[in-house]
């Protein structure tokens, strides 16, 4: 994946990854399932155990403010449980309470290992989510959302929607391929895999999903926590792209498009979210051609030369910062190549699909 050897790719998800690391051959991670798989798809044509105090209030009520002490946006839970106009949020007082926090992140350096400027740190991105096999074969990327639900893109999930009871989900890892981490990672089965119902396969439109987790709630630590979503813009309204900060996006995915290496550690890098019209002229000068229109569910960023998500990055986070706060703003879905001057790589634009995910929660 990234900086200085990234791209993105149409479809990136699915392949080996033995999570083992240099002690344990049982967990390392490996890449050929998706590989193969990458060789077979077509590119596109073009619960809660929360226990803080919450109430239902008005959106506007429910904005922290560093002068009182009332409620806290970035925590809202399950916004359905509320009337129409109002949302579900908690009182301040209780925002130190681990199990409601979200987009906070307290990363720590691991001894006798040097971090390289395009790789994040241990604990840096605690949202990231890892969908495998019961085998350890690499199905997807995803992002924890709260305690009990994945979100990651569709179309690499289709084909387990039936079988989900084949895949687990890995969180709080870091390098894939050893055990090097100060703490332990958690794996979780799944209980069920919700496919938006409006999916395109042909032109990935729709590409989202929604995994929930069997058993126990994932314990919030501080290598592992949910990352906060955005909240939907009004109808008629245009993103407030404005207000976001510090855009990067981090996964394990390829180096390369061409040659495709797995590095193994994490990796972030910085891109920069781009106006539509922008994007959809840029686009049309590639393969998709003139008449080229983009989805209303996607969004594009990045842009740069070899500063770009790649093969095995797909489901993987792009994430802002708001107030200091990191918020889901996109998916990686699909690209032209990987890292390619001018032309951005396409995520699913996730406050599009705010109210389709909170009903599935």
């Amino acid at each position: 994946m990234f900086l200085k050897t990234v791209c993105f790719i149409v479809v990136l998800t699915v392949s080996k990854i033995h999570f083992s690391k240099p002690h344990n051959a049982t967990n390392a991670v490996t890449f050929e399932r998706l590989e193969i798989q990458i060789k077979k798809d077509k590119p596109p044509s073009h619960e809660s155990e929360w226990i803080e105090e919450c109430r239902c209030v008005m959106i506007s009520d429910c904005i922290s403010d560093e002068n009182d002490a009332s409620i806290d946006i970035r925590i809202i839970t399950k916004p359905d449980k509320c009337p129409p106009g109002k949302v579900y949020c908690c009182s301040d007082p209780l925002l130190e309470n681990p199990l409601i926090m979200c987009g906070k992140v307290k990363s720590q350096d691991i001894d006798g290992i040097k971090i390289h400027s395009d790789q994040a740190k241990f604990g840096e991105f605690p949202w990231q989510a890892l969908i495998l096999t019961k085998g350890n074969s690499f199905v997807s990327n995803g992002v924890l959302i709260d305690n009990k639900h994945i979100l990651s893109t569709a179309h690499f999930l289709t084909s387990f929607s039936k079988n989900f009871s084949a895949l687990k989900v890995r969180l709080g890892d870091w390098d894939i391929y050893r055990d090097v981490e100060p703490q332990p990672h958690f794996e979780r089965s799944v209980a069920s895999i919700t496919i938006h119902p409006e999916y395109s396969p042909s032109n990935m439109h729709n590409d989202i999903a929604v995994i929930t987790l069997s058993g126990a709630s994932v314990p919030i630590t501080d290598h592992v926590s949910p990352v906060c979503l955005p909240m939907k813009p009004p109808p008629g309204a245009v993103s407030p792209r404005h207000q976001w900060t510090g855009c990067q996006v981090s996964g394990w995915g390829s180096e390369s498009f061409d040659q495709p290496r797995y590095p193994g550690v994490l990796k972030k890098v910085p891109v920069p979210l781009w106006d539509r019209q922008r994007c959809v002229e840029s686009l049309r000068t590639t393969r998709l051609g003139a008449a080229f229109k983009l989805h209303s569910g996607f969004l594009c960023a990045g842009g740069e030369e070899n500063e770009d998500a790649c093969k095995g990055d797909g489901g993987s986070p792009l994430v802002c910062e708001h107030n200091s706060v990191s918020h889901l703003i996109g998916l990686v879905s699909w690209g032209i190549g990987c890292g390619t001057p001018s032309i951005p790589g396409v995520y699913i634009d996730v406050s599009t699909y705010i109210t389709w995910i909170e009903k599935q929660l």
